[in-house]
């Protein structure tokens, strides 16, 4: 954004110059999506100015983006055979954070960032102070994430750390991009981001009969919209309401029938007929 705000002053960033930015960026062939960033970025700046008594008025938030349209949001999740494969074409220290990644559903920074002083073994959990939302929030763990926990700090040889996923010289990882696209490659699975794993956890959960409430709880989503993308995994407890609604349906209408028998020829009438 810098060749189109970066000369002007706070008052001159007008709707009018926030359409040609949008224009300018969709010439380049930028999406709708990344559009959307950008002024939702350039929004929390013109906040924060509203808030120091810079500006007025928040531009961004008078100019309509109705021509913006919304992307899909991404899905993408390992099957299991692509999981199996995944492990397999990873080296240790990286197949236990794939491990963890899938079995808990942590952000990235909130796997990465994880302290030993974090994870509670006995309560099976780990309590997440620093989160995306700002909110901490307490992640259950499986049988197979304490496995990996347990695997990595009885681990011959692990340097003094206070993190659990950690260098040989004890600094934590910031991310293991290099090493997870090189797995994906070996292992043949394609169109996945490390991000895509914690989609992974969300979409298996549901398949396997989770709600989306406790998923949401979970994942440390803010509102179940977020959560809602999963709803489509499931389907099952769709058929059976389905059926158990249907099942009522010609009793329904054999009580409807009856009561309007009995208003059409109420039972005085019959016996006035038939003495």
């Amino acid at each position: 954004m810098a060749p189109t705000f970066n000369a002007l002053h706070l008052n001159e960033i007008t709707r009018r110059v926030i359409a040609e930015f949008v224009t300018a960026r969709k010439r380049a062939g930028v999406t709708d999506t990344t559009i959307r960033r950008d002024l939702a970025f350039l929004s929390v700046i013109c906040s924060a100015c509203g808030r120091w008594g810079w500006l007025d008025t928040n531009p961004v938030t008078t100019f309509g983006k109705r021509g913006l349209r919304e992307g899909r949001p991404r899905t993408r999740f390992l099957t299991q055979a692509e999981f199996d494969r995944l492990l397999a074409a990873a080296s240790p220290s990286l197949r236990s954070a794939i491990i963890l990644a899938v079995e808990t559903g942590m952000r990235r920074e909130e796997l990465f960032g994880l302290t030993i002083t974090a994870i509670d073994l006995n309560r099976r959990e780990v309590h997440l102070e620093r989160t995306k939302t700002g909110s901490p929030r307490r992640v259950p763990l499986s049988d197979n994430a304490i496995k990996a926990i347990k695997g990595l700090l009885d681990e011959p040889g692990r340097p003094r750390s206070s993190y659990l996923l950690c260098k040989a010289d004890g600094s934590r990882y910031c991310d293991m991009k290099k090493g997870f696209g090189g797995a994906c490659r070996r292992a043949k699975v394609t169109n996945m981001r490390w991000h895509d794993l914690r989609h992974t956890f969300a979409s298996w959960y549901v398949q396997r009969g989770g709600d989306l409430y406790r998923l949401s709880r979970i994942l440390g989503h803010s509102g179940l919209q977020m959560t809602a993308r999963y709803g489509h995994l499931r389907v099952e407890d769709l058929h059976e309401e389905i059926g158990r609604v249907a099942q009522y349906r010609p009793q329904e209408r054999l009580i409807r029938s009856s009561e309007k028998a009995e208003k059409d020829h109420p039972p005085e009438a019959q016996e006035r007929r038939n003495p």
